[in-house]
């Protein structure tokens, strides 16, 4: 049984959810969160020369995913809603300046290669179900999931060999970083999962394998699974709470 199983949240829209608003605000959040991506990656590259070459080049493809999307979306008369998408960026965006004003690569590794990629996969994957609906996307969706996987083995890497016999120290950063990272990237999920269902996906699928997949990532660092799967539970109830309860996310 996965963490997905057992408390992933319900999510029935609590009142009925226009598909073309639906659409236009999941690719607003596409398009736009990729921008937001490459930006990242090249402020990580100024912290890290050593390393300047490849991030640059994570910048790139985030941008390129983004110049993807939008071309799908014209293709297809949806308008990515840059409105909603910069109400629900606002606030990583603060978190990745706070971090790169602080010199601080490894909590922004943790926030873009580990919480923003793991939310970007768990409704990338999922949406080439039903991605044919809309002529060009199902290419780009499927290349941008491809290179976020790319992006994330790197992250991984780094982390292991960063924290090698250091499990307390990662902990510590990713505790530190998370509280409000998930609260960010993790309430942004909860919010869209009305209008993933609106096209015809699982929001609570959705939810749950974000929260599957962060956990893998914790493992792939080195943390022992019953504790990554504690540490990301912790992390997702008190959202999920919010999300059953009808309370402000973020």
């Amino acid at each position: 049984m996965t963490i997905a199983d057992t408390h992933a949240p319900t999510c029935t829209p609590s009142s009925p959810v226009n598909k073309q608003e639906a659409i236009n605000r999941l690719m607003g959040l596409a398009v736009f969160g990729e921008m937001v991506a490459a930006r990242t990656y090249n402020l990580m590259a100024q912290l890290k020369p050593e390393f300047g070459v490849l991030l640059r080049k994570f910048a790139g493809m985030e941008g390129q995913h983004a110049s993807w999307f939008r071309d799908a979306s014209k293709a297809n008369d949806i308008e990515p809603d840059k409105e909603f998408a910069d109400h629900e960026l606002d606030y990583l965006i603060d978190q990745v300046n706070d971090h790169h004003a602080a010199g601080d690569f490894d909590a922004l590794i943790v926030v873009q290669g580990l919480i923003v990629e793991s939310m970007a996969i768990a409704t990338y994957e999922p949406f080439l179900e039903v991605a044919d609906r809309y002529p060009g996307a199902r290419s780009a969706f499927q290349q941008a999931l491809d290179e976020e996987r790319y992006h994330v083995d790197w992250v991984t890497r780094y982390l292991r060999l960063q924290f090698f016999d250091r499990e307390d120290d990662f902990l510590a950063l990713a505790g530190r970083v998370n509280v409000a990272g998930i609260d960010c990237i993790g309430g942004s999920m909860m919010k869209i999962a009305d209008y993933l269902s609106t096209i015809g996906l699982s929001g609570a699928d959705c939810a749950g394998t974000m929260m599957d997949g962060y956990t893998e990532l914790l493992e792939r660092v080195g943390i022992e699974q019953k504790k990554a799967a504690k540490n990301v539970v912790g992390l997702f109830l008190p959202l999920i709470h919010k999300y059953r309860h009808g309370m402000k996310i973020k």
